[in-house]
């Protein structure tokens, strides 16, 4: 009788360790995705007015009509929405929440010689299948030279990944800058820069970049840092406007070795 209660046991053991090891761990992280997809993305205020904003699972934008592209895209990652790291589709769509007139379609961006940039980037917005899929949309992309994109864009992208790590929770705001006269691309004008300014909650302090759209290497990433004050004069935006009178005083420091 005991022989066969512990035969019993084991393959009870046995199947739970089984259940576990090829179901319940390999999804642990939906359990508690949930959190990551309730982040308010827009807490800390709006940085200029859009024709049309859209909260996704894992950023919000601002987008603009006559530019068929965002005018900025905030998100908030921490060191645990990076963690999740689902399989990703790499599919591009037209987003549909745009009207159809001022709608980019992937095609449009086909032989260009141009990438299709990622604002709120993919690797950073994972934490769901949903939540990264919504970074392909083409609300969300801009025309961008192709050695920035992979080269110095591509390393801040992964720089600012490792910053929520160390530095505890992040909120991004990235975008476009036209010049007076753009050059237009299939109808789409032609962003002249991209803006990126971070803000660390935890600590209090911030720190922005301005990249001309051509190439720029990752090595030469400190050579376009500056302030988030500086951002501002630079873009016409205003970044973090919710935060304290006290704490906007972070945005006029930059501290190039403490997020070194």
């Amino acid at each position: 009788m005991y022989y066969i209660v512990g035969i019993g046991c084991f393959i009870a053991g046995a199947l739970a360790q089984y259940v576990f090891l090829i179901y319940l761990w390999p999804n642990r992280h939906k359990t508690y995705i949930w959190i990551y997809k309730f982040y308010n993305h827009r807490k800390l205020g709006e940085p200029c007015k859009t024709d049309l904003v859209l909260d996704r699972d894992g950023y919000s934008l601002g987008y603009i009509f006559n530019r068929k592209c965002a005018a900025w895209v905030a998100y908030i990652i921490s060191k645990g929405s990076i963690g999740v790291d689902v399989e990703r589709d790499d599919s591009f769509y037209a987003d549909k929440d745009i009207p159809k007139p001022y709608r980019v379609e992937p095609e449009d961006f086909r032989n260009t010689g141009y990438d299709k940039g990622h604002l709120a980037p993919s690797a950073s917005i994972d934490f769901s299948r949903k939540s990264n899929e919504q970074t392909f949309a083409m609300s969300n992309i801009a025309l961008q030279h192709p050695k920035l994109n992979r080269q110095v864009w591509g390393s801040l992208e992964n720089t600012i990944r490792n910053w929520a790590c160390c530095k505890g929770k992040l909120m991004i705001i990235a975008g476009p800058i036209y010049s007076d006269n753009p050059k237009y691309i299939n109808n789409i004008p032609l962003p002249s820069a991209f803006y990126k300014v971070v803000y660390s909650f935890k600590h209090n302090r911030s720190i922005g970049f301005i990249f001309p759209n051509e190439n720029i290497r990752a090595n030469k990433l400190w050579d376009y840092v500056m302030s988030v004050k500086n951002v501002e004069k630079e873009t016409g935006q205003i970044f973090f406007s919710k935060l304290s009178n006290k704490k906007k005083k972070a945005k006029g420091e930059l501290d190039v070795a403490w997020w070194k």
